[in-house]
């Protein structure tokens, strides 16, 4: 039985922040977006929450139960009313600052529609970030818009997932986490912006940036290890309960090594340590503070996030700025290929999509 304690409204505690230049808009209606709502409501910041229609299937019950419900570890459990749930992106945003939480796939749309409406002096920050900068720099050219910061975090805000309409749990808390605008040269104007809200670390650059994400190493990699494993369970599977061990801790192991002599080589820093010593807590069943990471179930398929993508957006980056500068990582390039087959992808296909990156 949850307890969903007191239902926030997301009116701020500080009457000097109900204005424009403290609103947050978060752009996504699913897991991330509706954490990230809802914490930030909790906290007493006016959030407008927004997606396109398609992908709003959430709202009636989160007006039902008056708020989004909040599990799990993140420090501000409990039921949250964000100020607006919107489908207009004209009236979202409005706010200065915007927090895009939409996956890979959904990237190019969800800029489109930002740049309609964006303005100078505004915003945007992607999370995750996957490179989605770009995108959304190519579109506001496109629509002729300047004046706007634009960057992206180091992976997710939150290990989360939705799990009941209106409802979502998250595994951590939120923590230091590095960022990267585009150009490079305007991140210090992004830490600025977000300042009262993230506490956000300069990075190199984007690229630096996004393929420090943890998420490189263990996700393509992950599914790979347990391709039959996911096959029999599908949506029962949960990696990092299900699928870890020695094995795949050697092979993450050699991946980071991997990536970390390109790192080398273009002058990036490693953010994060090395992935062994969680994935050993994750392993240990008596670490009981890792139980929700733990339990977040996926991937389900081969087409499910885990694969699509980190493989998209960071193993085939990463696999061709190892080519690019000379670098060999044969792991690497070899989970892609494998992956690619389990896909139906050809090796021609396969060479053709890499030498395009």
């Amino acid at each position: 039985k949850i307890n969903r304690g007191p239902c926030f409204r997301g009116r701020c505690k500080d009457d000097n922040m109900n204005n424009k230049s403290n609103t947050i808009a978060v752009i996504g209606g699913g897991s991330s977006g509706m954490a990230t709502a809802a914490y930030f409501s909790r906290l007493g910041y006016p959030v407008i929450l927004c997606d396109t229609p398609e992908h709003t299937e959430d709202y009636p019950q989160i007006r039902r139960q008056n708020g989004i419900l909040l599990r799990g570890n993140s420090g501000q459990s409990g039921c949250a009313m964000p100020e607006l749930l919107t489908e207009v992106f004209e009236r979202a945003l409005e706010a200065d600052r915007v927090l895009i939480c939409v996956p890979f796939s959904r990237q190019e749309e969800i800029s489109r529609l930002c740049a309609l409406h964006a303005h100078p002096g505004q915003a945007f920050l992607f999370s995750p970030g996957n490179f989605g900068s770009f995108v959304l720099r190519r579109q506001l050219e496109k629509a002729g818009k300047s004046g706007v910061l634009v960057g992206e975090i180091s992976g997710n805000l939150w290990a989360c997932r939705r799990t009941a309409p209106g409802e979502v749990i998250v595994a951590g808390g939120l923590k230091p986490l590095r960022a990267s605008a585009l150009p490079a040269a305007e991140t210090g104007a992004l830490v600025e912006a977000f300042r009262d809200m993230l506490t956000l670390i300069p990075g190199k650059n984007v690229l630096e940036v996004s393929l420090n994400s943890p998420n490189v190493i263990s996700h393509l990699s992950g599914a790979v290890l347990n391709g039959t494993q996911i096959e029999r369970m599908g949506e029962r599977f949960a990696f990092f309960r299900d699928g870890l061990g020695e094995n795949a801790i050697r092979c993450f192991d050699a991946l980071e090594k991997e990536r970390d002599r390109v790192f080398a080589a273009l002058g990036f820093e490693t953010y994060n340590p090395p992935s062994e010593g969680l994935m050993r807590k994750l392993l240990d069943k008596n670490v009981h503070d890792l139980d929700v990471f733990r339990d977040l179930d996926g991937p389900s398929s081969f087409s499910h996030r885990y694969v699509s993508e980190d493989a998209a957006c960071g193993v085939a980056v990463l696999a061709a700025l190892g080519r690019a500068c000379r670098v060999q990582v044969p792991l690497t390039e070899a989970f892609l290929t494998i992956c690619g087959v389990i896909n139906g992808l050809s090796t021609e296909n396969l060479t053709a999509q890499m030498a395009a990156l």
